[in-house]
């Protein structure tokens, strides 16, 4: 994908509208964008109880489809509208950004899962799943031009980056690297029940089992086993859960 995305939002052709509209509801829809402007604008950040009570009855409008009971922070920010799924109850905190950008992306938050403030959840022409009661710390980025999946009751600390994909080819030094396209390598696949400290990085390609817990600062580039206890730069299992030896 060689700037897919860059390119189809500068095409001199098409007007203005219509390139805001795939950016920000995904489709060219005039109701659909008129109907994000009006509820963002006005409800965006309007503060109180009274503001999270109108976001909560307005904003399911949004989505392409919305469960029961969300919670909508104050100046979150929602783009590619029609490819965001919610499921009941869940929680988006203050300035989170949710961003299903190109025609194949899609992002899907399951029952009672948290993103806590100032997150970025980010699907480029990919698909993020985050399971049911999953915890997403705060200032964290998870984003991915091809697949990322967070499993259920996942605890995941603040400042952590889960980056599947964007991984810029370049190799032919006399082509800038932005136009040499990407290097995909799977995804990232964060299994059920994981515990995952601050400041981690989890890289394109990488998976972590059920269970698993993974140490603060650490960089994970590979597989770590089911309830492995991993740490360090790249990180290693060091123990297993449960093991009394």
């Amino acid at each position: 994908m060689d700037q897919q995305i860059q390119e189809n939002l500068n095409q001199p052709k098409q007007a203005s509208w219509k390139q805001y509209a795939l950016l920000t509801v995904g489709s060219e829809s005039v109701w659909g964008l008129l109907k994000h402007e009006l509820i963002t604008g006005l409800l965006g950040g309007f503060p109180g109880a009274l503001g999270l009570w109108l976001r909560r009855k307005t904003y399911p409008l949004l989505f392409k489809s919305c469960g029961r009971g969300a919670i909508i922070g104050k100046n979150v920010t929602l783009r590619g509208t029609s490819k965001i799924t919610l499921g009941d109850h869940v929680a988006l905190d203050d300035g989170v950004v949710v961003d299903a950008r190109g025609t194949e992306a899609s992002i899907e938050i399951r029952d009672r899962a948290l993103i806590s403030r100032n997150t970025i959840l980010r699907s480029r022409n990919g698909r993020v799943e985050l399971g049911s009661h999953a915890d997403i710390g705060a200032n964290c980025i998870l984003a991915t031009d091809s697949v990322l999946t967070v499993g259920d009751d996942t605890l995941i600390a603040a400042f952590c980056y889960l980056i599947a994909g964007g991984n810029h080819r370049y190799q032919d030094p006399e082509i800038s690297i932005r136009k040499q396209g990407f290097d995909k390598r799977g995804g990232i696949t964060v299994g059920r029940d994981v515990w995952i400290g601050s400041h981690v990085a989890v890289q394109d390609g990488a998976s972590i089992g059920d269970g698993a817990v993974i140490g603060s600062h650490a960089m994970v580039n590979k597989e770590i086993e089911s309830l492995a206890v991993a740490w360090g730069v790249p990180a290693r299992k060091q123990r297993i859960r449960g093991d009394t030896a």
